[in-house]
């Protein structure tokens, strides 16, 4: 989560690099950017802390006060969704499981099973659908 907080009090650049520290010390705080020119600092935190702990992590650093910008309605919050391994490699577990099945079934058609033939089969395969996704310029 990233929140946009106003500071008062700060008059120089010893003042911005005293706050920064102090809001960097606190456990869920991940990234602290404290301008002194529009005197605020945008935060970036694992979990959402509150003003008053911000507050009180300031004012070790000196006679600075926090306040949420905008009636605190400037933030974003990123999810960060925790999927499983086999979730995220799935589809390319089954594009690889269908190349390998077709190019089987098309060597078994054959006489004699050669592992030469099989392979360039495979990548004749795995180039072809590989190329399609690329002409699809999927995102993400």
């Amino acid at each position: 989560m990233t929140h946009t907080y106003n500071i008062t009090g700060m008059t120089c650049g010893n003042c911005v690099a005293k706050a920064k520290s102090q809001l960097l010390m606190l456990g869920d705080v991940t990234d602290a950017n404290v301008q002194l020119t529009a005197p605020q600092a945008t935060i970036t935190m694992q979990k959402h802390i509150p003003v008053s702990a911000l507050q009180y992590a300031l004012s070790k650093a000196g006679n600075y006060t926090i306040a949420e910008a905008d009636g605190g309605m400037h933030h974003t919050e990123v999810t960060d969704e925790q999927t499983s391994w086999f979730a995220t490699y799935k589809p390319i577990l089954l594009i690889g499981a269908f190349i390998t099945g077709i190019t089987l079934l098309v060597e078994t058609r054959s006489s004699a099973f050669s592992w030469e033939s099989w392979m360039q089969n495979f990548m004749a395969a795995f180039f072809l659908v590989f190329s399609f996704f690329k002409l699809l310029d999927l995102k993400g």
